[in-house]
């Protein structure tokens, strides 16, 4: 590192003003760089179970809560079938009933040489369109009376759309379940920052609330656009841990390899309506060299005509201009 003391000369020699600067090296090494973000855990839809009405019916009983953390097997709610849908299941079995003792009595008769052939197809045709008709009821579940739906996992329930008393249609939804390892952790990034990661990249986790507890986690998903809310590229984050719920705020860490690069401190790099430029000491004259610059927290990443052998003035730098004269002193 160098000190050295400016002096503006005007054209008769006389010194006009003096200003002190540092300077310091151009580093080219590795960039490592670690992105931080907030974000919040949210349910991937594969893990997600919404839990529907089977049948029209009438809800008997809720057995969970929002919120609650439930086993695989426990009981979400209670349907009691419709009267209108078990008369039909009742109708479908007297068919089959009525259809059988036919088909028994025209078979009969045929071995008896007192039906035709086309009423004995007839005959069948109608026992096996009734015993159709009864499978279809019992598939169903028509003919179930009162049903328990269970959770098909363990986990956590996020929405209750029904009530006790509650009246329902087939296929309506009655309660949502997320699985217990089917969270992701959403947070953003700087569009320009996509190139530096992939799929597979580690992130390490945090709770806002306690920043001593890390999860590791690493990049499920990186969105192809960018969110017209934040400005930023949403990632998703595979995380698997049972103690998340759903809706939690968390931070994440992703530590980011930009590979060599030019570096200087944030410092030397100052901006006008030209852009980014720094100054550079050549020949005991200050020189201006425009640069692109990108920053990293306190290291800014420069690229352009700069020498890489000179050092680049990091204090001082607002007050010179192009050209100005600079007497080096030990």
């Amino acid at each position: 590192m160098l000190m050295m003391v400016v002096v503006a000369t005007t054209v008769l020699g006389q010194e006009s003003e003096t200003a002190w600067i540092k300077t310091e090296p151009i580093r080219y090494t590795e960039m490592n760089y670690q992105l931080s973000g907030y974000g919040v855990m949210v349910a991937s839809p594969e893990a997600q179970f919404n839990a529907n009405s089977p049948r029209q019916g009438q809800i008997g009983k809720v057995y969970v809560l929002p919120g609650k953390k439930i086993k695989k097997g426990e009981p979400l709610f209670e349907l009691i079938t419709a009267a209108s849908v078990l008369k039909g299941f009742n109708q479908a079995e007297l068919q089959l009933k009525t259809a059988k003792k036919e088909f028994e009595r025209i078979q009969r008769l045929y071995q008896d040489n007192l039906a035709s052939n086309s009423q004995l197809a007839n005959a069948k045709k109608a026992l096996f369109d009734a015993e159709s008709s009864l499978n279809a009821e019992i598939k169903l579940g028509n003919n179930i009376q009162r049903e328990i739906i269970r959770s098909p996992f363990s986990g956590i329930v996020t929405m209750i759309s029904v009530e006790s008393g509650m009246r329902v249609q087939p296929a309506q939804s009655a309660v949502t379940v997320i699985a217990d390892k089917g969270l992701y952790f959403q947070m953003g990034i700087l569009p320009e920052l996509v190139s530096s990661i992939s799929v597979n990249t580690p992130v390490h986790i945090s709770s806002v609330f306690d920043p001593g507890i890390i999860i590791n986690g690493h990049i499920k998903y990186i969105t192809g656009m960018v969110d017209q809310t934040t400005g930023l590229v949403n990632l998703f984050i595979d995380v698997n841990d049972s103690h998340l719920s759903p809706g939690m705020r968390m931070q994440g860490n992703i530590e980011i390899n930009l590979g060599k690069k030019w570096q200087v401190p944030r410092s030397a790099v100052l901006s006008d309506d030209q852009g980014y430029y720094i100054f550079q000491i050549r020949n005991n004259h200050a020189k201006r060299i425009n640069v692109q610059a990108k920053e990293y927290d306190d290291i800014t990443v420069i690229d352009g005509p700069f020498d890489k052998e000179l050092p680049v003035v990091v204090l001082g730098n607002y007050e010179l201009k192009e050209g100005m004269a600079v007497k080096v002193t030990q």
